[in-house]
């Protein structure tokens, strides 16, 4: 991804990526004040906020890295802009914003690749990503790098995510808290059981398992490498029966650490 230059989108037009700079704080609060109603709701998760308060979310904060892109015929309106803020070890919160005039373009896509390098490049394992599930278009966003629900999903609308930084499967922090379990279902939504693993103080991870219609598979079929199965201490299968590529990954569980496996 290139970070300075001209970014091709799919409608033709170009755009320059480059850092954000304490500068760009009064162009970051005018992007986000002319984003449409439902863009700021996906975005911040609730009504368009009073001035002084958008431009508290426009802010730079200690350690926040930014990345903002505009034309070259009118740099001082951002197109987009996208974010990162470390909140553990290992792992940083991020957050797009593109203006609905460049939505579909893959400004998103061109974004969010050059977050996750720079990511990297600064140690990073995970990047999170709190998203409301009537959010498509960052979902799948997010579906290319084999998201993992990292926590309970929010009054039954917004879901907590994490990606890999670094490829594959993201895996768990260092320092996790509780026996580490992998639940792999296909619900946004804890059951019975999940929440009682939660209340003992597991740390847990849900994973969808492969779904073709969505283009998702599963690593651990197609390369033999998944973190979230590598690094679990306990994995719950409860993926379709019937379904053979979730037979796959049962017998791919069952072949390698079938002491963890629980039936």
């Amino acid at each position: 991804m290139t970070v300075n230059g001209d970014c091709p989108l799919a409608d033709g037009r170009a755009v320059v990526l480059r850092p954000a700079g304490p500068g760009d704080v009064a162009a970051i609060t005018r992007l986000y004040l002319e984003l449409s109603a439902e863009s700021f709701r996906r975005r911040f998760h609730a009504g368009q906020a009073a001035p002084a308060l958008v431009a508290q979310f426009a802010r730079l904060d200690s350690g926040t890295v930014c990345l903002v892109a505009a034309s070259h015929a009118d740099p001082g309106c951002l197109a987009a802009e996208a974010r990162y803020v470390p909140i553990g070890a290992g792992t940083a919160e991020l957050a797009l914003t593109v203006r609905d005039g460049y939505q579909g373009a893959g400004l998103g896509r061109l974004l969010l690749e050059a977050l996750v390098q720079r990511a990297r490049e600064d140690g990073l394992k995970r990047l999170r990503a709190t998203v409301l599930l009537g959010n498509k278009p960052m979902l799948r966003l997010l579906q290319r790098y084999g998201w993992a629900l990292a926590d309970a999903t929010e009054d039954f609308f917004v879901a907590c995510l994490e990606i890999s930084a670094v490829g594959g499967m993201p895996g768990w922090p260092a320092q996790s808290a509780g026996q580490r379990v992998l639940v792999e279902r296909r619900s946004w939504f804890d059951d019975e059981r999940v929440t009682a693993l939660r209340s003992a103080g597991k740390d847990v991870r849900q994973c969808t398992g492969p779904l073709r219609a969505a283009g998702r598979a599963c690593p651990l079929v197609t390369s033999g490498q998944c973190r979230l199965a590598e690094e679990a201490e306990l994995i719950v299968s409860l993926l379709p029966d019937g379904d053979p590529d979730c037979a796959a990954v049962l017998a791919a569980h069952r072949r390698r650490w079938p002491q963890l496996l629980a039936e």
